[in-house]
C-alpha cells in the first residue's frame, strides 16, 4: 500500500507539472522575415541607439529590409520595425514593437515578446515575432526571426 501511495504521488507530480512555453522558445532562429505593413520584409540592416545620452539602461533597435547601418539616417528606411529593450540579455514580454511603412503613421503593438540573445559595446542580437492581422484600416505585419545590428553613437 505504501508503494502504491508513493507511486501515485510521483505520478501526480509529473502530471501536474507543466513547462512554461514562453513565446521566445517558439521564435525562429532564422533571419527575421515576413510582412511589415502589408509589404514583404526580410531583415538586412538597421541600427541601435542607447535610449538617452545620460543612460545606457535601454537600447532602441531599428530594423529594415535595406542593407543600411550606422552611416545612414534611420528616417530613410522604407520599412521599419523598432522596439526599445533593456540593455541586457533576456526575454521581455511587455515590449512595444512599432512597424512603419515609409513616412506613414507608425503602428504600435503593445505587450509583445522580444528576446535579446547578446549585447556587446558595439552590437545587439535578438529574436522577435509579431502577428498583427490586417484589416480595412491597417495592413498586416506578420514576421518572426533573428537580427543583429550595430549600436551607433
Amino acid at each position: 500500500m505504501k508503494k502504491l501511495f508513493w507511486s501515485l504521488v510521483v505520478l501526480i507530480t509529473f502530471v501536474s507539472c507543466s513547462s512554461d512555453n514562453d513565446d521566445s522558445s517558439s521564435i525562429s532562429n532564422q533571419t527575421l522575415t515576413g510582412t511589415v505593413e502589408g509589404q514583404a520584409f526580410t531583415f538586412m540592416g538597421g541600427q541601435a541607439f542607447f535610449r538617452s545620452s545620460t543612460s545606457t539602461e535601454e537600447i532602441t533597435i531599428y530594423l529594415t529590409n535595406e542593407d543600411l547601418g550606422c552611416e545612414t539616417d534611420f528616417f530613410d528606411y522604407e520599412l521599419t520595425i523598432s522596439a526599445t529593450v533593456p540593455n541586457m540579455v533576456g526575454v521581455y514580454t511587455d515590449i512595444n514593437i512599432v512597424t512603419q511603412n515609409g513616412n506613414n503613421t507608425p503602428f504600435n503593438s503593445l505587450g509583445e515578446t522580444v528576446e535579446i540573445t547578446s549585447v556587446s559595446a558595439t552590437e545587439i542580437s535578438g529574436k522577435m515575432k509579431l502577428n498583427k492581422e490586417g484589416s480595412e484600416m491597417f495592413a498586416e505585419s506578420i514576421f518572426e526571426g533573428s537580427f543583429t545590428v550595430s549600436i551607433c553613437e
